[in-house]
This record gives C-alpha cells, structure tokens and sequence, in this order.
C-alpha cells in the first residue's frame, strides 16, 4: 500500500500521493526492466488507484509467483538478490533456501533422475515383491504382472536406462520407495522419516524412525508402519461390504492416509529435518521438508497437482494409495467434516523451508451413521462424530454462562438450543443481542473462526436470517451480528 504509514496501532493511516499516475508508472517500467527485476509477476488489475479518507493511495497485490518463474530476484544476480519479507523487514534468503527454490523451478520430476552410481541390487528386495505382490492384487489385468522385474521397474518409474552407459539403473523415486535408508542417504544426505505417537507431556510413547537399523528405512515401508501409527484408535463402525466382509474404514482413516501421502510425495528430500509425523489424541501433524508449490487457495479449491516428486506419486497411486487429480484436499475436508472439526490447516515455516500439516480428529466415538446398503441402496455413506460438549472434561472451551445440564445459555439466560442445525443454534445463540464473531463462538462452545464461518455464519446471512450492524464496512473489527428484521 503506497501512500500510507503503520499507525500506532498497528492499522495503516492514510498519508495520500499527490501524482498516484506517476508513482504507478514508475512502478511498471522498474516491474518490466530486466536490469531491475528477474520477472513481472503482476497483473495490471493487482495494481489499483484508491481513495480513502480524500486521499489517492496506491494499492499493490502481490501474487505468490510461479514456481518456474522462482527465484524472482532484483539485480543480476539471483544469490544476492532474492529477498524474503520476514516481519517488518525484508532479509537475503539463506543458501539453503535458494538452492529449494531453483530445485522447484525445474520443469521435469526431480525424482525422475536415473542414478548411475546406484544398480537394481541396491534396491530391497523384500520391499519390491510385496509392492509387486500388492500391484498384482489390485491391477490383475494388467500386462505388466508378468513382466521381468526390471522391465516392471522401468514401467512403475522405478528404474530407467542411464544415458552413460546404457544399462538399467534406480531412479531417484525408486531408491527412495525400495531403498534401504543407509544407501539412500548417499543421494539425500539429510534423509529421514520419523513417526510418533505422543500422549500427555511425554516426548514420545511410540516411535519409528528411518535410521535404527531394524528394518528396510524406505518410503514404501515407512508408509504402512507409519498410517497404522497414525490411525490407531480412531472410531471404527461396525460395516458389511455385500460379501458380507467386514469393512473397518472411515472418512478419518482415508484423510489421515491421504495426509501421509501428501507429505511423502511433496518432500524436499534435499532439504533438512526429514518426514516428521506425530499423532496425538485428538489430533495429527504431518510436515514435510520444501514449501507449497501452490498457493493454499489453489489446494483448497481443487483439482490441481503439483507433487514435487510425480514419479513417486505415480508408484503410490499404481497401488490405490494417494490421490492424482488434485482432489487430496478434499479427502482430507472430508474427513474433518465428518468429525464435525475445522478444516485441515496448512502453514509454511521458514529456514528451514518446511509445509506443515495440521488436522483434528474425533476419537469419543460414532453417532448417527448410515452406509450404503443400510437403510437403502442410495443412502450416501455419512459417518459423522458427536463433537464434544461443553461439560466434556476434555473440552478446552469455557467462558459463556450454561445451565446446569452444561447447556450454554444467551444473556437473558434462556438455554441455546442443541438442535442438529447449525443456523439454528446461531439464531438461538444471537436471541436478541449483538454479538461479535468471537461473542457467538464462545457462545456456541466453538474455538476454530473457519469452521464456525463455513457452516454458521455464512448460511445464516446468505438466508438473510441474520445481518451485520456495520452493512457497508463487512470486515470492520467492530463488526457484529443480529437476527434479520422481517
């Protein structure tokens, strides 16, 4: 924002330009001057003229740039010219940092490599037969399950023929799924996968790690001793597949798979800290080495892949594990919503670069499922959890009034009503007070402004059912809700 200062409050106050068309030109030929910047990654609708308060300001979006267009950097020189905004100011990027994102800017799979140092004798061969003995069982028609073994390598991406010497060498994506981890450190010195379980104040109650010894420290195994880790003890409903087979799944195990998955595919494995999972009681956290290659919006929304190691992906999804269409998130949305908790939140963190996963979960049990089969054909498969109430003694939230049952209460002191309906219990929840955002929250028993946005708040005004008290300024901190005058 050009044409104002940071307030001691923190918010901008407006200082005005007297020539914002001047200020704006000078600002496009700096963007479009390759002595000056390395790439334009503006639009012309991310640079607008505004008025606030009688004065012009100029007002800048900055879009997160292209991955291929990264580093973009002032000067000649991409080293010392790459920047990160850290808090107020803007600081070099480490070497470290540099080296991530010219890796990300290369247009073909960095798992895709043939090693030529590395033979197929390299690879475990108990991980590749039960691999192959999985890839039998799901694609039985296929014509690669009687193949020779190399020729099943090089179809999966697993292997490929070197360019030096023309024999048939492990790719990157195959030392990495079949390896053993005391070879693959040789190519990725800072390899590392790490799963936890961790309860009370305990460091760890359980734990594998890739570096013991005591087993083959590859991605394909960590991936089965790590999701059974993550899933244990999660709700499991008693179902029957039309062959009568029980069937122990649900919209939580599918996301936390999915959400290993993710962070296996989208690992920097060049980068620092390695693969670290913990799961908690009610809760996972899974973090990857490398940033996002896509913006957060663009993975919420869908349907774009952007996996930093495709090749991996591709091995993973031959066996029905991961998902390729960019639908990821919405295996994991679903399964928090399923939960009745917040959607999965994504954070990047900084030096070193790493994407951190976050996800609630539901552990009291089931209530109020119905599965295909049950109750009809056509029934959807709707496993939903009872969150918890507010007299829960393991429920963090506190704050509002409530009766004696543990039912919270509006200021006259009438009880919010527990109907099932979301915009039902925020109309009960107003009465005839306004309240802020925050007001209902602790009011509903709620703690996460996502969650209660999506599935309150906003239906709620989109049926006019309720307003704002500030109409023409919706994002005024001094904002607050009522119930609709009719």
């Amino acid at each position: 924002m050009l044409g104002a200062d940071e307030g001691l409050d923190g918010y901008p106050v407006p200082t005005g330009i007297k020539d914002v068309e001047q200020v704006r030109k000078q600002l496009w030929d700096g963007l479009n001057n390759p002595q000056r910047a390395s790439a334009n990654i503006l639009a012309d609708s991310d640079v607008t003229i505004e008025a606030w308060e009688g004065k012009s300001l100029v007002v800048v979006n900055v879009p997160r740039a292209d991955r291929r267009v990264r580093p973009v950097f002032v000067g000649n020189n991409p080293k010392t010219g790459t920047y990160r905004r850290n808090g107020e100011g803007d600081y070099h990027v480490t070497e470290e940092a540099y080296l991530s994102l010219v890796r990300d800017s290369l247009r073909d799979p960095i798992d895709s490599v043939v090693l030529d140092e590395f033979t197929l004798e390299d690879l475990y061969d108990e991980t590749v037969q039960a691999y192959r003995n999985r890839f039998e069982s799901v694609r039985q028609k296929s014509p690669w399950v009687n193949v020779p073994l190399e020729v099943f390598l090089m179809r999966i991406g697993a292997a490929g023929r070197s360019k030096k010497d023309h024999g048939i060498h492990p790719t990157r994506a195959g030392l990495l799924m079949f390896g053993e981890a005391w070879r693959i450190v040789h190519e990725f010195g800072h390899y590392f996968l790490d799963c936890r379980q961790v309860i009370g104040g305990n460091r760890w109650n359980n734990r594998i790690v890739s570096d013991n010894g005591e087993w083959s420290g590859n991605v394909f195994d960590f991936w089965f001793k790590a999701s059974a880790m993550l899933t244990e003890g999660l709700p499991v409903p008693f179902r029957l597949r039309p062959d009568m087979i029980r069937e122990d799944d649900t919209p939580q195990h599918r996301a936390v798979r999915e959400a290993l998955t993710n962070a296996l595919v989208h690992a920097d494995y060049f980068g620092k800290a390695g693969v670290v999972t913990i799961r908690r009681k009610n809760s996972i956290e899974v973090s990857n080495p490398g940033l996002l290659r896509i913006s957060r919006e663009l993975i919420e929304a869908g349907g774009i892949s952007e996996a930093r190691n495709e090749t991996m992906l591709r091995i993973f999804s031959l066996v029905d594990i991961g998902e390729r269409a960019g639908s990821g998130y919405d295996v994991l949305r679903e399964g928090t919503y399923s939960a009745g908790k917040p959607d999965p939140v994504y954070s990047e963190i900084y030096d070193p670069e790493r994407v951190k996963l976050t996800m609630e979960l539901e552990t009291s049990g089931l209530v109020e499922f119905r599965f295909p089969g049950m109750g009809g054909e056509s029934s959807p498969l709707v496993t939903r959890v009872e969150p918890p109430r507010r007299d829960d003694p393991n429920s963090e939230t506190s704050g509002d009034p409530v009766t004696q049952s543990g039912d919270p209460v509006t200021q006259s002191g009438d009880p919010v009503t527990q109907s099932g309906d979301p915009v039902e219990r925020l109309l009960a929840a107003l009465g005839n007070d306004e309240l802020s955002t925050s007001e209902l929250m602790r009011r509903l028993g709620l703690e996460h402004k996502t969650y209660f946005r999506r599935t309150y708040l906003g239906p709620a005004l989109d049926k006019g059912l309720v307003e704002r008290t500030i109409p023409d300024k919706p994002n005024s901190r001094l904002q607050k809700y009522r119930k609709a005058k009719r």
